[in-house]
């Protein structure tokens, strides 16, 4: 592996596709430290499904993972969709230095709020990690379109017009 966003983020693509394959929202997320991947996560069923989202479990499961100070200082996550506010603001609280994700979501994405520090509190105003957008975009959409045409055809469906799945079904 040459370890660049691209190979990472094809990582994160892999969790999501398990995500898909149990047939859940394929969003996926990696945990990188010095080149290593410490942590992954996925949206997997087993939380409640507010809280169940690829960043949460991915965070949880890398800070549990470090030994002496419990925060993720230094550590790039890669994303397959922009995070939200819940997932971003636990990103920033466990002191992440960088974000990379693949999608935009027009929808429920937070990133506005980094590229708007004056909106953030004064703590993350100071430290905020680096935002990087748009990497291997396109493979994300891909798995959100499975998704989604999968979840369109179904009656209880009620999020058509949800501005991801907009952007994503075009």
């Amino acid at each position: 592996m040459k370890d660049t966003d691209e190979d990472f983020m094809q990582l994160a693509l892999e969790q999501a596709g398990l995500a898909l394959n149990n047939s859940w929202i394929p969003v996926g997320a990696v945990f990188v430290r010095n080149g290593q991947v410490v942590a992954h996560g996925r949206k997997t069923g087993i939380n409640h499904p507010l809280f169940d989202h690829a960043e949460h479990n991915g965070c949880y499961q890398a800070l549990w993972s470090r030994e002496g100070p419990r925060n993720l200082d230094g550590f790039t996550v890669y994303t397959t969709l922009e995070p939200c506010i819940m997932c971003l603001s636990m990103l920033m609280t466990a002191r992440v230095s960088r974000i990379v994700y693949a999608l935009d979501d027009p929808y429920g994405g937070g990133g506005f709020l980094l590229k708007n520090p004056s909106m953030l509190c004064p703590r993350f105003q100071e430290e905020r990690p680096v935002i990087t957008g748009g990497v291997l975009q396109e493979a994300s959409k891909d798995l959100l379109r499975q998704f989604f045409s999968k979840q369109v055809g179904a009656k209880n469906w009620s999020d058509k017009n949800n501005p991801l799945v907009k952007l994503v079904m075009g």
